[in-house]
């Protein structure tokens, strides 16, 4: 069975990551976080900076790529890579660090956020280009600015000027439009002008409502002819050379092979695909998944 053909009809399914948070190494994922009520996050210019310097520095210091972001007066985006299984550790330590500065600083008390933060996990390199372009045309849609580029803090700047220099990687999101960083970002430019005039309201709300939200951005790029190259990256490789692997395998003995096998269930999970549909895809039975991982149901389940 092709894996490539199983992504593509079920890509939809379990999409999104609200209450049950799957992280998994080499995860690109959409994270979203807001301040409780009516509060607001940042007051004034001095706040969006600091929250942008523990943004870069964090991303440092736990291995976290950030692709895009958009810092909101009452809630942010942010789209970030993991090279590593460590989204808690990096959001907690930022939004933690960012709610004492806050706190301090404005002599408050009480919940800066609203609880945990939200995330969604992107499995193709469409939905890595359409959460790129929902992130940054949040601001627009929300009626922050009177045009696309009116309001200041988003990454958008750095993917419509390539030359910037930006701890923010613009590279992996551009080259799915052309190799070329100069007309890549020239199309990324024409997809979000024609987007921004897409009805939709400017939140990120149950599975249903951002699964329609998709499909129309969808439905804008083919009307407009673009076609994203499917790159070789290691964004959306390693689970397909981990399969790959396992089942060239013809016992799985080893305590690597184990740790292996758990580790692609879990990939395959947050796609998507129920135990069965794993199992199947590794040519493997849901008892031998069973005996040779020596986990319980309720962890593969």
């Amino acid at each position: 069975m092709d894996i490539a053909n199983l992504l593509e009809e079920k890509r939809l399914k379990r999409f999104f990551s609200v209450k049950h948070k799957l992280i998994v190494e080499n995860g690109l994922y959409h994270v979203t976080q807001r301040a409780p009520g009516r509060e607001i996050l940042f007051l004034e210019e001095a706040d969006y900076l600091y929250f942008l310097h523990l943004l870069k520095e964090t991303s440092k210091k736990f291995n976290v790529d950030v692709y895009a972001f958009a810092l909101m007066p009452n809630h942010l985006h942010l789209f970030v890579y993991l090279n590593e299984k460590n989204l808690d550790k990096a959001m907690k330590k930022i939004f933690q660090r960012y709610a004492i500065y806050f706190n301090t600083k404005y002599c408050r008390k009480g919940h800066v956020f609203c609880g945990a933060y939200r995330c969604a996990l992107c499995n193709d390199e469409r939905y890595a280009l359409v959460t790129s372009l929902y992130i940054h045309l949040n601001p627009f849609k929300a009626g922050l600015a009177k045009n696309m580029q009116g309001y200041r803090w988003t990454s958008l700047e750095i993917y419509l000027n390539p030359e910037i220099k930006s701890f923010v990687k613009n590279d992996k999101i551009l080259k799915f439009l052309d190799s070329d960083k100069e007309k890549a970002a020239a199309i990324y430019k024409n997809i979000l002008k024609e987007s921004s005039g897409i009805d939709y309201k400017s939140r990120w709300g149950t599975f249903k409502e951002s699964k329609s939200i998709f499909e129309l951005f969808f439905k804008k790029m083919e009307m407009l002819k673009i076609v994203v190259q499917k790159k070789n990256e290691k964004v959306f490789q390693p689970l397909n050379k981990k399969i790959n692997a396992l089942r060239m395998k013809k016992k799985l003995i080893s305590s690597e092979d184990k740790k292996a096998l758990i580790y692609t269930i879990e990939q395959l999970k947050s796609r998507g695909f129920n135990l069965t549909e794993a199992a199947e895809i590794l040519g493997v039975s849901r008892t031998k998944i069973y005996r040779v991982a020596n986990v319980t149901k309720s962890v593969l389940n």
